[in-house]
């Protein structure tokens, strides 16, 4: 099991996760396309991806086969106008045969999206039984609690998952103690980062602000002589008088800005306008940046440092309960110390005629326009209306869109078409069933703006068909990909990776060739299987069984670069492999 929380996500990257939990991922969220059949078919009522609705990206690259992805996303939806689903978390248990469950807890600031920007995290690592330097932590169970009641796994009651991490121990790294772990959703009372008795310096890391938390943060940090605020220079543009005031006896220094992707707008409470999420839909992928992304306070006393560290920004939405976020409460010694102030170093120092000069620009209420148009259309009820493979999206109320606006929308597998000002619904024409998804993109233009591209989950009535994992896996696997698969499912582990990247779209020509007769799974390797798992006593030969005539039924049905000679030779598999189920199998 293996449970998710961000408020933004990149296919890729979700891709890339489930590659890695199938123990066949790289670094850079590569696999070979057999690994990412092995993955969906292993994981898929095992893992869950929890995200904002409205915020998983819709990247310059969005292979087709990401359409089955959709079943590994939840939505949560939180109305952005005033309030935002933001905890960066990941809860993962692993079993194996015969021993008992290991776990292992992240909270920290990073969302699910290729950013290279400056974040932070804790891991524990956790067991039932007890371990030196191992401890209880408090807020655990219903963290787990929360993202079980989310994520809705068939085999996972919130309940008894709730149980079981009250008997966890967690093992924190050297030095460190953890108080807590909190995730608060909307309507908690979170315990605020800092009071009037914290250390003797205070730091705070945050590349968002706001007016009304930045007078609270100075309330609540008076006691100390020493305060630093590391921040970006378009969160402090955007503080109004009462907020830069709050901050006046503050060190204020500033890193770069998270990277955006089209509609970054930080949080800024104005008379007259709702408040802007102070979220960074970050993550244009590939590019390197340094920006500021980690959210810390920390209180330094002697040799000693106290820190709240997680998803929550120095903002009122963050602390009032309005926003979902999670924070851990520890304690370090030097070496978190020295980690703090290292940041600190890095920053560079913003003088008042500086500050005097931060102010905001026509572009900043030009992106403030864009993204409550985005917050309109999550709150849109959609629907896909499905005719057997013939889909319209329709809207049950007209988006209101200005004279400059432009709007397109589709399948994610399919192109846009653009939405005309007044219609309720738009017709998406036939999609193949290894096409069919519930993800829709969209592409929102405003003026001179980038364009911002998003994609949503979208319900499909009727719902799509039960093979449609099967159909469009077979689009993209290649003969030599099904041999491969097959193969390391019979022999218990990975392959050479010689088969193109999962997310590398099919060639438009047929691939060389190689044959089952001489290259794929001859009779001696079933055999061969078969004599490891009378001896092994493991399940090599039903683990295919359970996936082999749905899968080359599929290739057959939904492959669009096989050759007469390719279809020859998988009609082959299918009868030697009827021979072992008769002959090995049922025995």
């Amino acid at each position: 099991m293996a449970l998710f929380a961000a408020y933004s996500a990149d296919p890729i990257v979700l891709g890339g996760a489930l590659l890695n939990l199938h123990a066949r991922g790289r670094d850079n969220a590569r696999g070979n396309k057999s690994d990412f059949a092995g993955a969906i078919e292993a994981l898929r009522e095992r893992v869950r991806f929890i995200v904002q609705r409205g915020r998983i990206h819709r990247g310059p690259r969005l292979p087709k086969i990401a359409a089955v992805l959709d079943q590994f996303v939840v939505e949560m939806p939180y109305r952005e106008s005033a309030n935002s689903w933001h905890p960066k978390a990941a809860l993962i248990c692993y079993q194996a045969e015969g021993l008992p469950r290991f776990w292992r807890l992240w909270v920290g600031s990073r969302n699910l999206t290729m950013s290279r920007d400056l974040d932070l995290g804790l891991v524990l690592d956790g067991e039932s039984r007890r371990r030196k330097g191992s401890q209880v932590v408090d807020g655990i169970d219903a963290l787990g609690v929360t993202l079980a009641r989310a994520a809705k796994l068939p085999d996972v009651d919130p309940d008894d998952l709730a149980k079981e991490l009250r008997a966890v121990r967690w093992i924190a790294p050297d030095d460190i103690d953890v108080s807590r772990i909190d995730l608060w959703t909307r309507g908690s009372e979170p315990i605020a980062p800092l009071d009037a008795t914290s250390g003797d310096k205070i730091v705070v890391l945050s590349p968002f602000l706001c007016d009304a938390f930045a007078r609270s943060l100075a309330d609540m940090t008076k006691a100390s002589a020493d305060r630093t605020l590391v921040t970006t220079l378009p969160a402090l543009r955007k503080l109004g008088n009462d907020g830069r005031a709050g901050l006046s006896d503050f060190k204020l220094l500033a890193l770069g800005a998270p990277i955006p992707d089209g509609d970054d707008v930080a949080e800024v409470e104005l008379i007259g306008r709702e408040p802007a999420t102070d979220e960074e839909d970050e993550g244009s992928g590939g590019a390197s940046h340094s920006g500021l992304h980690a959210k810390l306070f920390a209180a330094i006393q002697g040799e000693r440092i106290e820190i709240v560290a997680g998803s929550a920004n120095a903002t009122d939405r963050a602390w009032s309960g309005r926003n979902a976020e999670v924070a851990a409460r520890f304690t370090g010694g030097s070496a978190e110390i020295d980690g703090v102030l290292a940041i600190v170093g890095s920053a560079t120092p913003v003088s008042d005629a500086l500050l005097q000069t931060l102010t905001e620009t026509e572009a900043d209420a030009a992106e403030l326009a864009l993204e409550r148009l985005r917050w309109t259309l999550a709150d849109t009820s959609l629907s896909l209306d499905r005719n057997g493979r013939e889909y319209r999206l329709t809207s049950g109320e007209v988006v209101p869109l200005p004279p400059s606006a432009q709007l397109e929308a589709g399948l994610a597998t399919m192109a846009l078409h653009r939405w005309q000002p007044g219609v309720t619904h738009i017709e998406l024409g036939e999609v193949p069933l290894s096409l069919q998804t519930d993800l829709v993109q969209f592409r929102l233009t405003i003026g001179d703006l980038p364009p911002a591209s998003w994609l949503l989950r979208v319900p499909v009535v009727p719902s799509i068909d039960a093979e449609r994992d099967a159909a469009a896996i077979s689009r993209f696997l290649s003969v030599d990909g099904l041999q491969a698969w097959l193969r390391e499912m019979l022999e218990g582990g990975a392959g050479a990776g010689s088969e193109d990247d999962w997310d590398t779209e099919p060639e438009a020509v047929a691939p060389k060739r190689s044959s089952w007769k001489h290259d794929g799974l001859a009779l001696e390797d079933i055999l061969t299987a078969w004599a490891k798992d009378q001896t092994n006593k493991s399940g090599s030969l039903k683990r295919v069984d359970a996936v082999i005539d749905r899968y080359v039924a599929a290739v057959l049905a939904h492959g669009e670069h096989l050759t007469q000679a390719d279809r020859d030779d998988l009609t082959a598999l299918q009868q030697t492999w009827r021979i072992a189920r008769e002959v090995l199998i049922a025995r």
